[in-house]
């Protein structure tokens, strides 16, 4: 009985460890940002919720932004809402990835596009942010990448001036590592029982 009780608990102590170092596969994580602006003055009030597969960006949860008007060239905000419980979708599509910092890039790089003509492209957003626990935008132009809104008309585009004081929360645990936590506790559980 000992020595099944004990290869049972190295088992058991091998599969924590592994998932211990591997981290959980699938994660999530809601940036919101209030009082953040663009280099016009407008406005950026929001939020994101991403998931990540083992660390990168993998698909986009749910997003509500707000982006208000210029102050000082008439560029026009507007509402981009995806997959909000009680709202209708306001974007083009699921939003997508840009860029995604582990390929080299300085920071991830969310898109989004709203249309009023889906053959033709009226507005996109471009949001930044690095690693998978953000706590705020991600403001700089490092190659030509930064947080940005383009549209049609004049001036075209303008860039973040100020992430706002952005906060993340803390990604959730992936019902993996749960479940390993489970087996690991029944483990030390027969360990203890069996002296």
């Amino acid at each position: 009985m000992k020595t099944k009780t004990s290869f049972l608990l190295a088992i058991l102590t091998a599969i924590a460890v592994a998932s211990a170092e591997a981290g959980p596969l699938y994660t999530t994580n809601t940036l919101t940002f209030s009082g953040a602006s663009w280099n016009d003055g407008g406005s950026l009030d929001g939020y994101f919720t991403i998931q990540y597969d083992a660390g990168i960006p993998d698909a986009v949860l749910c997003l509500d932004v707000t982006t208000g008007n210029g102050t000082s060239d008439g560029f026009i905000g507007y509402d981009y809402i995806y997959n909000v419980s009680g709202q209708a979708n306001t974007v083009n599509g699921t939003p997508g990835f840009d860029a995604l910092q582990f390929d080299g890039n300085p920071a991830n790089e969310l898109l989004v596009v709203r249309s009023s003509d889906p053959d033709y492209f009226n507005y996109g957003l471009y949001l930044d942010w690095q690693g998978s626990s953000p706590t705020s935008l991600y403001v700089g132009d490092v190659g030509s990448q930064y947080s940005s809104e383009a549209y049609d008309g004049s001036p075209g585009i303008r860039s973040l001036n100020d992430e706002g004081g952005s906060q993340g929360s803390v990604p959730e645990p992936s019902t993996l590592t749960l479940a390993l936590a489970g087996f690991s506790g029944l483990g030390l559980l027969l360990f203890r029982r069996r002296k």
